[in-house]
């Protein structure tokens, strides 16, 4: 049994002080001549230590990475669901080997602190529940970025004083154990795939020697976040054979889950996905096929596929969301979310169904839809 993790509680790396492990470039002015390489890989020699931050952290909502419950609620907030992550923008100090980390500017804006296992046995919403303590049995770390691989020692420690507790399976404990052996292994390959530390080593001090202090910045973070069309065709078939491995797995040890391949152009705040998969949900024992199209605009998202199509905003400071989806069956849905996190985390979301009816959802007492737990 493990307790759920609510808004307010602190998501942090459990590896004192805090730190996680980051390749490193040095700020311009640079020497010279590039400074020389460590024996043991860059990304081990150079550490930042990264703030706890709480599970609803503004930027990650922003950018459509929490995932919360609308209308169950404990201690009067919301719940973390399937899928969960910090999100983006997590500061980040570097410690070593000095403070003027170039690659922070990159490290910031791309950082997650992620779940990797669920209750799928527990739904909220229609969505299985995150489990996200690694203190715990059985234990449920999350996964936090660093390099040359994710490492899966953080948690929610403050979960411990929530009451309400769900359970695993071992086959939910399972997938989500090999979820994150078989992204640690693709992350290491693809690591030494790229060349290893001599290859960034190299990689680096050329950008070193040859860029002015005016440009160097430029050139050696604007791809992470311009993205690209044309991917390069290894790490891109042995990432959605990964994708399609752990989600095959998922569903034969918790009967749900989905496997498909996608293609994704574009970066991390503008993006388009094309993509085709099969689900299948444990809790009606069925599986159903879907093809289309997703993207991304900033803190804007909207799908185009063969269930239906939708279009969401979220506020720019995580205080809420607006959206629109059709169901080609069922009809449209409207849903507006209020968070006040200075009111307790008081959450209030309106939607309108397809019938015509108009439910709302309070976490603070007086509500006529809220399930408290």
């Amino acid at each position: 049994m493990t307790k759920v993790t609510i808004q307010r509680d602190i998501c942090l790396n459990m590896v004192v002080p805090l730190t996680a492990t980051h390749d490193f470039i040095p700020l311009p002015p640079f020497p010279p001549v590039p400074p020389p390489l460590p024996a043991a890989p860059l990304s081990l020699a150079a550490c930042a230590i990264e703030s706890p931050v709480n599970a609803w952290w503004p930027p990650g909502y922003a950018l459509g990475a929490n995932k919360f419950t609308t209308s169950v609620f404990h201690s009067g907030m919301g719940i973390c669901l399937d899928g969960h992550d910090c999100g983006k923008f997590i500061p980040h100090v570097q410690v070593a080997p000095a403070p003027n980390n170039t690659l922070t500017l990159v490290h910031i804006p791309l950082s997650s602190r992620k779940c990797n296992f669920t209750a799928s046995t527990v739904k909220m919403n229609g969505k299985s529940t995150a489990c996200m303590l690694m203190i715990s049995w059985p234990p449920s770390p999350m996964t936090y970025c660093s390099e040359p691989m994710s490492m899966p020692l953080a948690s929610a420690p403050t979960a411990h004083l929530n009451t309400v507790t769900v359970g695993m399976t071992f086959g939910d404990w399972f997938a989500g154990a090999f979820a994150i052996a078989a992204g640690m292994i693709l992350e290491w390959c693809l690591f030494k795939y790229g060349g290893g530390t001599r290859d960034f080593g190299q990689g680096a001090g050329k950008m070193i020697a040859q860029s002015r202090a005016g440009q160097s910045i430029a050139r050696i973070i604007g791809g992470n976040f311009i993205g690209e069309v044309k991917k390069k065709f290894i790490p891109w078939i042995a990432g959605q054979g990964v994708g399609m491995l752990t989600g095959a797995v998922r569903i034969m040890a918790t009967g749900e889950g989905s496997v498909g391949v996608s293609y994704e152009i574009g970066g991390p705040f503008l993006s388009l996905k094309g993509s085709a998969e099969y689900s299948r949900d444990n809790a009606t024992g069925e599986g159903s096929w879907k093809a289309g199209l997703s993207g991304t605009a900033g803190t804007a998202s909207g799908n185009l596929d063969t269930s239906g199509a939708g279009i969401s905003n979220n506020h720019p400071l995580g205080l809420g969301s607006d959206g629109v989806s059709h169901d080609w069956e069922k009809g449209t849905t409207t849903t507006s979310t209020d968070v006040d996190p200075f009111d307790g985390f008081h959450n209030t979301t309106t939607t309108q169904n397809p019938d015509g009816t108009t439910s709302v959802a309070d976490s603070q007492q007086g509500s006529n839809v809220s399930n408290p737990l």
